[in-house]
């Protein structure tokens, strides 16, 4: 038994056991935004967080890519611990935040190097990689003009790029179709399947965009205030929860109508 648990652990990229986040403790605002919350991401998959505003999506994402602490609880991402271990956690992960920026004045190219130069590459690691992401997300015409010429679908396509930088073996995306429309969004979605296809990455989306999540990941969490209610293959959830509908409809479901989780702590 000890060994078959073992084995379970080694085949995950994310654990979290327990996981709690209070904003506020203790004061008449308190928000409890993830409870005792507990999940298992395998090496190597898509794994989409689905979940209406304020179930705790977002602050996963945040905690386990060290932007903030749990209240309690712990977890680990390709095994080291995200409190004892967040240097190294940093050095493998990349993320795309919700709230994202780009510097518009800089090119494509200029975006890249900067935040290649904040992770310590050489400047001859750094020449590569801009290169090899700046071809990888078809941006290659376009890498030495200024980025606040691009359209809203290109500074998607050069963000995930900019997350990619370190060749990170997680990759957590919060929102990547926000704001896009729908010709765009089937762009980047084949573009992160791409990526977790040809780089082997272990890829976490947080969405909003059932399409999205549908067609892109192999599993889907669903959060409701902030605990995990169900979790399978989309097609799965879709047979047991979506009453002859769809990804939607099965979420809806398993979350109650919007009001049931209004909230700015997404």
């Amino acid at each position: 038994m000890i060994q078959y648990i073992s084995t379970i652990m080694e085949s995950l990229a994310v654990s979290t056991n327990n996981l709690t986040k209070i904003y506020n403790q203790g004061k008449a605002s308190e928000v409890v935004a993830l409870n005792n919350f507990n999940l298992g991401v395998k090496k190597g998959e898509i794994y989409g967080l689905l979940g209406g505003n304020g179930a705790g999506k977002t602050t996963t994402v945040r905690i386990l890519t060290t932007m903030i602490r749990a209240t309690s609880g712990n977890a680990k991402v390709l095994g080291y611990d995200i409190i004892t271990n967040s240097r190294e956690v940093r050095q493998i992960v990349g993320c795309l935040p919700q709230d994202a920026g780009l510097y518009e004045e800089f090119s494509a190219i200029e975006n890249l190097d900067f935040i290649a130069q904040l992770r310590g590459l050489d400047s001859e690691k750094r020449k590569e990689q801009r290169e090899e992401l700046i071809q990888l997300v078809g941006l290659e015409k376009r890498k030495n003009d200024r980025v606040e010429t691009f359209s809203g679908g290109m500074k998607r396509r050069l963000m995930i790029a900019r997350s990619m930088i370190g060749n990170p073996e997680i990759l957590f995306l919060d929102e990547p179709t926000a704001g896009i429309d729908v010709l765009v969004s089937r762009k980047v979605r084949e573009l992160i399947k791409q990526l977790a296809i040809n780089k082997k990455i272990t890829t976490i989306v947080s969405t909003h965009d059932m399409i999205f999540a549908e067609r892109l990941c192999d599993r889907v969490g669903i959060i409701r205030k902030g605990k995990l209610v169900a979790e399978d293959t989309p097609s799965a959830i879709v047979e047991k929860y979506g009453d002859g509908g769809d990804l939607e409809d099965a979420v809806v479901h398993l979350i109650g109508w919007v009001g049931d989780e209004e909230g700015e702590l997404a």
